[in-house]
């Protein structure tokens, strides 16, 4: 999948839940955004390889493209990071959760395309395709095109139906309300 599928379906499975949790703010949009594209740092010519071209070429090098960061080996070691980043700095556990939940739903992603996820890797080479090679799409053809199509509609009818003033966690309409109201009576009196 290419990082834009990725970050909308990410972004399409994870917005419902910010918002049933009260947790939709542009931090946990953000980490699940990063989430989404972070197991592809095993390609160097991918969204966020190309950016960490160093760190990149020697993952491929050691792991290989769907290597260990497509797998729950990989996924484990983020959570454990994310642990002691949590235990050890102010890093937010709810952006890591978010983050976490981000890097998940890339690996049940790439787990529907044709070559599918070996979820078990260092201990077993054995790749799993969630469609049951039914269901499955080709990186960059009709398929995959479509997904992107229809998260994206999905996407706007979801930001369409948020409070938007949440995702910025600030009550900005109640905040210039009461600054209008306080001028109003400052003048008035």
């Amino acid at each position: 999948m290419q990082y834009k599928t990725h970050l909308s379906t990410s972004l399409v499975v994870a917005l419902p839940v910010m918002g049933a949790t009260n947790t939709l703010t542009i931090g946990t949009v953000l980490a699940v955004g990063l989430g989404a594209v972070f197991p592809d740092i095993d390609e160097p010519h991918s969204w966020i390889g190309s950016r960490t071209r160093g760190i990149s070429d020697l993952i491929k090098g050691f792991f290989g493209h769907r290597g260990l960061t497509h797998s729950l080996m990989g996924l484990f070691i983020v959570f454990l990071t994310m642990v002691l980043m949590v235990s050890f700095t102010p890093f937010s556990p709810v952006i890591g959760l978010y983050f976490i939940l981000g890097y998940l739903l890339h690996l049940v992603g790439d787990s529907f395309s044709k070559s599918g996820v070996k979820w078990l890797l260092p201990f077993s080479d054995k790749a799993f395709q969630s469609g049951l090679g039914v269901v499955y799409y080709k990186t960059g053809f009709l398929a995959e095109r479509i997904i992107f199509i229809v998260s994206m509609l999905l996407l706007v009818a979801q930001v369409r139906a948020l409070n938007f003033e949440s995702l910025f966690n600030l009550n900005i309409v109640q905040a210039i309300s009461n600054v209008i109201k306080n001028a109003t009576s400052f003048i008035g009196s």
